[in-house]
């Protein structure tokens, strides 16, 4: 692989910016040397030349801006982010930006900083601070008379840096985040769209109309059609030739991958070789590749949830003992174990799934919807409207469209899962606001203390099953709708592929195949041939049905198989190539439940864990000592009141319904990238908890 080609400073910042150098000067402003049009090498200029180059560049863009100008070589490494994560300006103008973004953030945090220090002085925390015993007396003298002053410079310096600070070094590094998710989201959807530009060149298809169409199918392939578009703009927009755009394209993307894919193209480009033989050669070395990465993947999702079962299970468990012998031994109360129990492990979990779904984001798939160019419009003309019996039509229609609502009022929850959560949500307000009307419970601490099981099942089991419930129903009957679509899908283009080798039409290919399938997928089959025959429009027919049914592997073949059709005759071959796209992709996801299956079943084993002990603990060790008194020395009997141990029960309880939430929103990521999967996981975790306690 060769080294980029790029400078320290990423290009011409006043090119990229619309700032153009003149080169006669004004009285205002002298005379910019030409140099300062070409790169900035630093390092070769005289005293002299520099110090005219930082005043010329400092009347025109002002002393920040040309600081970081006059820098490019500290630089350089933003720069290259900047211009891989498209963000269209260069790093001056960012640093600039980004300077007085962090100087408001400095200056806020000063006087959050200042205010501080006038609270703690309020509540008379700075007088009851005195210096340690190593300090010097003297030193410590003078610290006490002018406390308030140092306390105040201290804070402001400390809180104001601080802030600043960190408003600084997160926006210099956040193109590099930027970058890195761009860089994966590349090599994931990489293999499939060689698949595609292989199946567009096999029917003759030349190499710049095969880069627009992929440069198109951006609903489809994402941040890979994104790279190939800046191919198709670098020819149309600046005249290069497809030889230049593409190594222009090489020298700007962030995957390595694609960076070694355009090298070979280049190769293929320059020596004139066979395009569909090296495209076809790319697509299963690269579809090898992303076997070998989403591999090294599963290995990191494994060692999270090895990660979680030690942070969420066995840390937890230890704080609860540790906290229970200093209740005894020192009076320490139920307040550190509440904080641990209502703030740390909730933010802990949410914090273990923002990682989880930061490093599965680019191996999701996503829910393509392709927009027909031959739609109807939704908005009908003037003409349309002022046909007399226009009124009439879109009456029918309207009661069309309630009545089918109607015969089928679950269609829209199935289509689309979370709108259960508009009426599931009203509806759990609702009963809360019941049991509480009603005196069934009281939302106080006092009555969880009392009686933790009843009060929390009514003012929080309650609720949240009726919300979730629904949820993960109708989210489970979606997820796997799709999944027997996807499973089905390579052996009905495998017999459709046959069936056209041997001279049947497509058409009548589609119904032979819907004839050997059942359920959604053959009726689609069907609705696609009544389509192709009636209105002889392939490309429409294989888009609307992926536009229908919103499964991102057949969204993909749809594709492959629209685009493909009108480039060849030959369409046996280009469906042997969609069945063998489509196969990967289910082998992919086939191999990351089989493989996380058991570390799933690992996190769901921790939990279990987690409420056999705290079981124990509330069984064996809270009951017994109720009302004894313990001696400890000389400090006389320490005794838990029933009161400590109600709120200790309650916590345990508490502690045990939240880890069933989590754990099962945590296994549904680890296992199908979804949040929503995780969700039955959830209920049934929380009900064994709920159960458990209840017969205690």
């Amino acid at each position: 692989m060769t080294d980029r080609a790029e400078g320290p400073d990423g290009g011409d910042s006043d090119a990229a910016t619309g700032d153009v150098a003149s080169d006669g000067g004004t009285a205002e402003h002298p005379p910019v040397p030409e140099y300062e049009a070409e790169q900035y090498v630093p390092g070769t200029e005289s005293a002299v030349e520099k110090e005219f180059r930082e005043r010329v560049l400092s009347e025109k863009f002002g002393p920040v801006r040309a600081y970081f100008k006059t820098r490019p070589e500290r630089h350089w490494k933003l720069q290259e982010w900047l211009n891989q994560g498209r963000f269209g300006v260069t790093y001056d103008i960012y640093l600039t930006r980004t300077a007085t973004y962090a100087a408001a953030a400095g200056i806020l945090g000063a006087l959050l900083g200042f205010a501080l220090v006038v609270a703690l002085a309020q509540s008379g925390v700075l007088a009851g601070i005195s210096a340690p015993s190593f300090v010097p007396t003297w030193l410590a003298e003078a610290a006490a008379a002018n406390r308030l002053v140092i306390a105040t410079v201290t804070s402001v310096t400390t809180v104001g840096l601080l802030a600043g600070g960190g408003v600084w070094l997160g926006a210099y590094y956040y193109p590099s985040t930027v970058v890195e998710v761009r860089r994966r989201s590349v090599d994931v959807t990489l293999p499939h769209a060689i698949v595609y530009m292989y199946a567009l060149s096999f029917g003759g298809m030349e190499m710049t109309a095969v880069l627009r169409q992929m440069a198109a199918a951006d609903d489809t392939y994402g941040e890979v059609a994104h790279e190939f578009d800046m191919i198709v703009r670098d020819v149309d927009v600046f005249g290069n030739d497809l030889f230049t755009a593409v190594r222009n394209a090489r020298n700007l993307t962030p995957s390595d991958n694609l960076e070694q894919f355009l090298d070979d193209l280049l190769s293929v480009l320059d020596s004139g070789g066979e395009l569909t033989v090296f495209l076809e050669d790319e697509s299963e070395k690269y579809m090898q590749r992303a076997r070998d990465e989403q591999q090294s993947f599963l290995d990191a999702l494994a060692t999270l949830s090895e990660i979680f079962v030690v942070a969420f299970v066995a840390a937890p468990l230890f704080v609860v003992v540790t906290m229970m012998m200093l209740s005894l031994l020192g009076n320490v109360g139920t307040i550190p174990l509440a904080v641990i129990v209502y703030l740390v492990i909730p933010l802990g979990m949410t914090a273990f799934l923002v990682i989880i779904s930061v490093l599965s984001e680019p191996y999701k798939q996503p829910d393509h919807q392709l927009q027909l160019d031959d739609r109807e419009p939704s908005d009908p003309s003037e003409a349309v409207r002022s046909h007399p019996h226009f009124g009439t039509f879109r009456r029918l229609r309207e009661r069309a469209w309630l009545r089918d609502r109607l015969a089928d009022p679950t269609a829209v929850f199935r289509e689309y899962p979370p709108a259960t959560l508009l009426v599931t949500v009203p509806l759990a307000l609702v009963l809360l606001g019941g049991i509480v009307t009603a005196g069934l419970a009281d939302p106080t601490p006092a009555a969880f203390i009392d009686a933790p099981v009843s009060t929390t099942a009514l003012l929080l089991i309650a609720p949240f099953l009726l919300v979730s419930v629904p949820l993960s129903l109708f989210h489970e009957l979606a997820r796997r709708r799709s999944e027997s679509i996807s499973r089905r899908l390579p052996d009905a283009l495998d017999i459709l592929a046959s069936a056209n080798q041997m001279g049947v039409g497509l058409v009548e290919g589609l119904d032979l195949v819907a004839r050997n399938l059942s359920g959604r997928l053959a009726l689609e089959l069907r609705r696609v041939s009544n389509d192709i025959r009636w209105n002889n429009d392939i490309r429409r027919a294989l888009l609307g049905l992926a536009d229908r049914l919103q499964v991102s592997q057949l969204t993909r073949t749809c594709k492959i198989l629209a685009e493909g059709s009108r480039s060849t005759g030959d369409l046996h071959r280009v469906l042997d190539i969609a069945a063998e796209d489509t196969r990967h992709r289910y082998r992919l996801a086939r191999d990351r439940k089989q493989t996380l299956s058991s570390y799933t079943a690992v996190v769901i084993i921790g939990f279990l864990v987690y409420l056999a002990v705290i079981v124990i603990i509330n069984e064996s060790f809270l009951g017994p000592i109720t009302g004894s008194g313990l001696t400890t020395g000389d400090s006389g009997p320490v005794t838990i009141s029933q009161g400590a141990v109600d709120a200790y029960r309650t916590l345990f309880f508490h502690s045990a319904i939240i880890q069933a939430v989590g754990t099962g929103l945590i296994t549904g990521k680890l296992s199908d990238n979804a949040v929503l999967t995780g969700l039955k996981y959830s209920i049934a975790l929380v009900l064994i908890a709920f159960g458990v306690f209840l017969f205690l």
